[in-house]
């Protein structure tokens, strides 16, 4: 079995923090969460894996390939700790758009999700919980 994402050595470096040899794998089909106190990295490695900032040493693969093109960044869901949907679209809206950015977007897979979680297809994201918002940001993951 492959690993979806494998990490070796990477070093980012701010003003006031350092990511020094960060080190991991994760095996294919799996589903991971990073745990840490604020400000232990935990953001940093996501961005630097995904390409978002740039990272000063060190290598990072994505589903086999170091280089992210738009075939690998359509099979990436990632989920941070914030609502990142606008508060007035309902999920159903949110899926009409993101059916516009990804070209593998599966409306019926996504519905099925907001169902199994129970998470209310037609209400607008701010009627939700933060757990709820959760369960949406997973469904679109």
């Amino acid at each position: 079995m492959n690993d979806a994402l494998t990490i070796s050595g990477l070093k980012k470096t701010y003003p006031d923090f350092v990511l020094d040899s960060i080190s991991f794998s994760v095996p294919s089909g799996s589903i991971v969460g990073l745990i840490g106190e604020n400000g232990a990295g935990k953001s940093t490695t996501i961005s630097a894996a995904l390409g978002l900032v740039q990272k000063e040493s060190g290598s990072v693969s994505v589903l086999g390939k170091e280089e992210l093109d738009n075939e690998i960044r359509e099979q990436i869901g990632v989920v941070f700790d914030g609502n990142n949907f606008p508060e007035n679209l309902s999920p159903r809206k949110i899926s009409h758009v993101m059916q516009d950015i990804y070209r593998s977007w599966n409306d019926q897979t996504f519905l099925e999700l907001l169902k199994k979680f129970s998470v209310p297809a037609d209400k607008s994201v701010k009627q939700f919980s933060k757990g709820m918002k959760m369960k949406l940001a997973i469904a679109v993951a």
